[in-house]
């Protein structure tokens, strides 16, 4: 007989909140994920970073309404079919696993591949050229094994690391700007330094969004959380403002010490955070800050491999996925079923990525394709909410319920389609990957709905 249970009332607030901060890995996009948004914004990063800040408040504001109502392991998986029915919960369940398994690989690919480059560039460490299969699967396998210790163990851990993550890069970020005064501007939130003006702003509010992505992480944290209506929608609210001020911070900062007019050179650069900290805090500055990214990077994992394998485990069990993903360990009561599949998963797309690809290319691909499937399944969720309104004939508000879900679902529209904007290479085969996933959930989502309607009829 199998364990089917996870552990119930293990979480609070302060939990679910820092397992959102945690899954943006906020060192690691400071320090270097912000560069494809410094490419079209320029010297406008932080006006992008304030822009992406309130889309992404609005979604947080969608999915606490939603989770007054619907909890659980599913998240957006839930919200979907409880809101829009169940073939829209299975297809909205399928393209999150699309969004959190490329975003495993691309996590892990983010230490695979530019350490070893950040190592030779920076300090002179020059590693092994088939080190990146071995940090790949040390990246992975910690996710895996600090996620199948137990979620009061998982969350804690990411709660601590990214209390540090923000506090150090915060520190810096202060550093760099008391120590010149003279830096110091607020033409930075204006428009006046992108390429092509609010055009290059917006392109530079595609490229953050996906630095807030993981805000969301938390959803599925719905039946381990103490009081959970309450708690998780307020929680991801608390983590989006903390990420938002913490990304505004740090994309000023790091804004006006490169230089606004020079903000180029800035998005060419490898991990340019830890170069402006070499050069204002010396070489121990940039020992710091790339030990927090790398950190972060760790930690993130943990994070995606916590939701991903409760959204698997829910599917699992509700019969649209194979009955042995719902199966949890006998006493930590982790999904390490579900958790063990989606990292084998991760390292094979990140090994053959990189080999069809190459290094730099696999890291484009597997993100470019996260934020595909992660644009999909938010634009479904926040779809949902008027109908789970109506269905649990709660009161209506026009203005949340309905202008709230439109304004959100029309921007994402608009980041979805700019992700074609650049089409290279790896954007191409990231197109093609995400609409056959597409195709094959559409078909999958319309077998499996009919055992969902058997089960409830059951």
């Amino acid at each position: 007989m199998f364990n089917k249970s996870l552990k119930k009332d293990t979480l609070n607030v302060y939990d679910v909140v820092f397992q959102g901060v945690a899954g943006s890995a906020p060192a690691g996009a400071a320090v270097a994920t912000l560069t494809g948004s410094a490419a079209f914004a320029l010297g406008s990063l932080p006006l992008s970073a304030v822009v992406a800040f309130i889309i992404v408040f609005i979604n947080a504001v969608i999915i606490n309404r939603i989770s007054n109502h619907v909890v659980g392991a599913g998240g957006y998986y839930a919200y979907s079919r409880e809101g829009l029915g169940n073939f829209a919960g299975i297809f909205t369940g399928w393209m999150y696993i699309l969004y959190q398994i490329m975003s495993l690989a691309f996590i892990g690919l983010s230490i695979a591949i530019f350490l070893p480059d950040l190592l030779s560039e920076i300090f002179g460490i020059v590693v092994p050229s088939y080190s990146w299969v071995l940090l790949l699967i040390m990246v992975l396998a910690f996710g895996y094994f600090v996620s199948f210790s137990g979620v009061k163990n998982s969350v804690r851990y990411a709660m601590i690391m990214a209390t540090l993550e923000v506090i150090i890069v915060t520190a810096i970020s202060l550093i760099i700007i008391l120590s010149k005064p003279s830096i110091n501007t607020p033409t930075v939130f204006t428009p006046i330094y992108a390429s092509h003006g609010f055009t290059g702003v917006m392109l530079g509010v595609l490229f953050m969004y996906t630095a807030f992505s993981g805000f969301g992480t938390a959803t599925p944290l719905g039946e381990e959380t103490k009081n959970a209506k309450n708690v998780i929608g307020k929680g991801i609210i608390a983590s989006v403002i903390v990420l938002g001020l913490f990304f505004i911070l740090a994309s000023y900062a790091f804004t006006v010490g490169w230089g606004p007019t020079k903000m180029l050179s800035y998005s060419q650069e490898l991990v340019p955070g830890v170069v402006l900290t070499k050069n204002y805090l010396g070489i121990i500055g940039a020992i710091i800050i790339t030990a927090f990214f790398v950190n972060s990077l760790f930690t993130d994992a943990v994070v995606f491999t916590n939701s991903l394998s409760r959204v698997v485990y829910s599917m699992s069990r509700d019969n649209v996925l194979p009955g042995i993903l719902s199966n949890t360990h006998a006493k930590r009561k982790t999904p390490h079923m579900a958790a063990g599949l989606i990292v084998i998963i991760a390292f094979v797309i990140g090994v053959v990525s990189v080999l069809r690809l190459g290094g730099f290319n696999a890291f484009l691909y597997t993100g470019i394709a996260a934020t595909l499937g992660a644009l999909i399944v938010h634009m479904f969720a926040n779809a949902s909410l008027p109908l789970i309104i109506k269905k649990f004939k709660a009161r209506f508000n026009l203005f949340m319920d309905i202008a709230l879900p439109v304004a959100s679902i029309s921007i994402l529209a608009f980041v979805f389609y700019g992700s074609f904007i650049s089409i290279d290479y790896p954007v191409i085969v990231a197109s093609y990957t995400f609409l056959v996933w597409l195709i094959v959930g559409i078909i999958y989502s319309l077998l499996g709905r009919k055992i969902l309607h058997h089960e409830k009829i059951l």
